[in-house]
């Protein structure tokens, strides 16, 4: 008869209580820029991107300066990490020896084929209770993307990272989400 309860309570106890992240009631949101510089900078499309992952996860986004009850601070962070080839698949270059000399072949880059920076981003969202500022959820998602292309473009990548990340909410995310 007792064990059940005893049960609970050992359980009860052993729970850490700074995991323990509050309910999240729907409510009304702000989404803000971090106060670094880069945060400043960044495009508006990220943070009209979470506005509309938000109401997704039945939050109403209220446009800044307002009183909402909760609010998200995003970072966006970009770098060009090297260059690759966009189009066209193409072969790898060929090369033979027989007996009547050396023969070689190599693919050159066409009109098809063209050279693009590569694109990391990373988007970070912490959400915080107005009133005292208590952590309710963060999280981060980052995704590789070919510049100059659709899938690589501003608003797609804010898209695509803020819906990613409100998919996930409220589960805790130890790590960045990986986006494709």
């Amino acid at each position: 008869m007792w064990l059940p309860w005893i049960m609970a309570g050992l359980f009860g106890v052993a729970t850490p209580v700074e995991e323990a992240n509050p309910r999240v009631t729907p409510g009304t949101i702000t989404v803000e820029r971090g106060d670094d510089a880069e945060a400043r900078d960044a495009d508006p499309v990220f943070a009209d991107a979470v506005r509309a992952a938000s109401a997704q996860a039945n939050f109403i986004p209220i446009p800044a300066p307002s009183h909402s009850r909760y609010i998200a601070i995003i970072a966006v962070t970009r770098k060009s990490e090297g260059v690759v080839t966009s189009g066209t698949s193409g072969s790898a270059p060929a090369a033979g020896i027989a007996n009547w000399g050396v023969g070689m072949g190599m693919l050159l880059p066409t009109k098809k084929d063209q050279l693009r920076g590569l694109v990391l981003t990373e988007l970070k969202i912490t959400i915080l209770l107005r009133s005292d500022k208590h952590l309710v959820w963060s999280g981060s998602a980052v995704t590789a993307q070919v510049d100059g292309t659709r899938t690589g473009a501003p608003d797609a990548v804010a898209g695509k990272l803020a819906e990613a990340l409100f998919a996930q909410f409220p589960r805790r995310l130890d790590a960045a989400l990986s986006v494709p």
